[in-house]
């Protein structure tokens, strides 16, 4: 739940912003900068509500909501127009702010573009004002705070010598006092009759709206304003200063009029009763501010394996229902054929016990989620506090991200050796490549659902501990996955790292060799063994020339980890179940162009391969890389061959 921190007094416009907002959203109330609750913080902010000069206001901001998400909506947003020294005082500190937060929100898109990055925009609501139209003939309405820069000045100056009267219905904002005086005696020198209501209630205010013939607003340079919502939530007709913001108003609501020439609009100006308000209230803003912090937290499904762990599976939620994630969470537990069910309070699937099928018991859970990011934490895998915000902005950002958590093991609580050295060597997975997959560890790991249906989850026909992680990063990785270490996001697992432990090898290695059946990557299987799926197919597009094809083949064969695609299958490979007519699905094709041979196998997987520069090759992977040409020392074969000489040496 987030908590809505509202500094300022009553009656300011910004104050009142936080306190509606607060009013019509989920979450609590802190008035003041006081110790703050767990979890996400919003801030209605404008810099002079918080500190001397703005960036001390935004200190104070980031100091008090330091190790919470932040939400923000920006208001006052510094302009050009209000003098080059105070723009320049300004502009950085809210910059700063907007790209601290987490979620900065604004009211129009003429504030939207003063920022570097986009920002959401929530216009300003349109509150209905229940206000009595009885006008008073010749009154011209001024609406909020009086301060300069509001449009007095302007406003008197236009009416004078019209008979038009000037009514200013609030009060003088602190420290503006002088101000007000200024412009009594500018209507007196003026000659126009004009009048300062002070503050009015909420009642008073609709009723004094009501008395209005013509209401305005006279900002000089404004980007947004409270006033003009109110004269429309009125159902008003209001003049409005030309700017690009009363420009954009004027687009999306027909009540606004733009004035280049007040004297002019004044003259001209033809009463027309209210309008009925066209509905963007306080719970539609709340509602759509809503929507883009759940965009930025959506719902997370946490999926837990389970089998005869009651008290560990206790712990593993007791970890999860701490957390601080701002977005809504799901558990859900999978169980793999437990004696006894489990009772606990969450989704609950199971399995028929046919052995240890961690792998097909997440795919279960999985399916039953509801949530657009999955969270998958091992049945004695306990999530330390903020874990989940720490993973879930990866997957936010990129729907292909595959975030790898902290796992800590065994009493000591460290993490191996191993992961240790490889998060040093990748920096934390940002310069993963195509053997990264074995970093990934399904007892701590996040993705989007999508993306985990679209590459179709875990292997499910894994039965024993272990693999299905590894088999699962690569294929990941090779359908485009960004893996990530996020070392924030703490796990604790009290047994020891697998490889730590006194394991059966004959168990171990059944885990090894199932891989080397399902991961193509030469970190999992030996060479000189002949698997279903190579990692290479090479597709030749035979040659007439006698002998060449055949050396081809050969020389390829010979390389590695390679199947041969040629239709027809010439007669000396008939038996090799490496030459095959179709492939099917290897890690790496490589199109021939040219009768070449390879020194060594092409690693790359998007590569146009140049020898003494013509293409003699194409490399194409699985996981689409950004094109390159590579020089390669092939050896080309040239024909016609005869096949006794170079079988037998001669």
């Amino acid at each position: 739940m987030i908590c809505h921190l509202i500094v300022g007094p009553d009656g300011h416009g910004v104050t009142e912003y936080a306190r509606s907002l607060a009013a019509h959203s989920a979450g609590s109330v802190l008035v003041g900068m006081g110790p703050l609750p767990p979890g996400p913080v919003h801030v209605t902010f404008t810099d002079h509500l918080f500190g001397d000069t703005p960036e001390r206001a935004v200190d104070a901001v980031l100091a008090r909501c330091a190790g919470h998400p932040l939400s923000v909506s920006l208001h006052d947003i510094p302009q050009e127009a209000e003098g080059a020294a105070r723009f320049a005082r300004r502009a950085p500190a809210y910059r700063r702010l907007a790209s601290a937060a987490d979620l900065a929100v604004v009211n129009s898109h003429h504030e939207a573009a003063f920022f570097d990055d986009p920002l959401p925009v929530v216009p300003l609501p349109v509150p209905t004002i229940d206000s009595a139209y009885d006008p008073e003939s010749s009154t011209v309405g001024i609406l909020g705070f009086i301060y300069p820069g509001k449009g007095h000045d302007d406003l008197l100056r236009a009416v004078a010598g019209t008979g038009l009267r000037v009514r200013a219905l609030g009060g003088v904002s602190a420290g503006h006092e002088d101000w007000a005086a200024q412009l009594q005696e500018l209507a007196r020198e003026l000659d126009v009759d004009f009048e300062i209501t002070g503050w009015l209630s909420d009642s008073e205010l609709a009723a004094e709206m009501g008395r209005i013939e013509i209401p305005v607003c006279a900002h000089r340079h404004y980007s947004a304003s409270g006033s003009l919502m109110a004269w429309l939530g009125a159902g008003r007709t209001v003049l409005v200063s030309d700017s690009p913001y009363t420009r954009e108003m004027a687009q999306r609501w027909p009540g606004v009029e733009v004035v280049d020439d007040w004297g002019a609009a004044l003259r001209d100006f033809s009463p027309t009763p209210p309008a009925a308000n066209e509905g963007w209230d306080w719970p539609d803003l709340a509602a759509e501010w809503e929507r883009h912090w759940r965009r930025l937290w959506p719902r997370v499904s946490v999926v837990i394996p389970h089998y005869n762990n009651p008290e560990g599976l206790r712990e593993v939620m007791r970890g999860v229902e701490k957390q601080d994630y701002p977005g809504e969470i799901e558990i859900i537990v999978a169980d793999d054929g437990s004696t006894v069910p489990p009772d606990v309070d969450a989704i609950v699937v199971r399995q028929e016990d046919l052995g240890f099928r961690a792998a097909a018991a997440r795919n279960l859970g999985a399916g039953a989620a509801s949530g657009e990011v999955l969270t998958f934490f091992d049945g004695d895998t306990v999530p330390g506090p903020g874990y989940l915000t720490a993973v879930v902005p990866h997957v936010v950002a990129d729907g292909r991200a595959v975030v790898v958590g902290t796992r800590l093991t065994g009493p000591e609580r460290e993490e191996p050796q191993w992961l240790r050295d490889a998060w040093t060597h990748t920096g934390h997975l940002q310069r993963a490549d195509d053997g990264s997959w074995r970093y990934v560890i399904s007892a701590a790991l996040t993705c989007g659902r999508e993306f985990f249906r679209e590459i179709g989850g875990f292997d499910g026909s894994l039965v024993g501990y272990g693999g299905e992680d590894w088999e699962f990063g690569h294929r990941a990785w090779e359908a485009g996955a960004r893996l990530v270490h996020e070392p924030r996001a703490v796990a604790v697992h009290d047994e020891p790292d697998w490889g730590g432990r006194s394991a059966d090898p004959a168990e171990k290695n059944s885990e090894t060799i199932a891989l080397a059946h399902r991961i193509t990557h030469p970190l999992a299987r030996p060479a000189g063994v002949i698997f279903d799926t190579a990692d290479i197919e090479v597709h030749v597009p035979g040659w007439p020339e006698a002998g060449v094809t055949e050396t081809v083949i050969i020389g390829w064969l010979r390389a590695g980890d390679v199947h041969v695609i040629i239709d027809p299958v010439p007669e000396l490979f008939l038996a090799d179940p490496r030459v095959r007519p179709a492939g099917n699905g290897a890690r790496i094709t490589v199109l021939l162009d040219a009768p070449v041979i390879p020194d060594t196998l092409p690693t790359t997987h998007n590569a146009t391969c140049l020898r003494e520069g013509e293409q003699v090759a194409r490399v194409r992977g699985r996981r689409r890389e950004a094109p390159v040409t590579v020089d390669v020392t092939w050896t080309l074969v040239d024909g016609p061959r005869r096949l006794e000489r170079d079988f037998a040496g001669w």
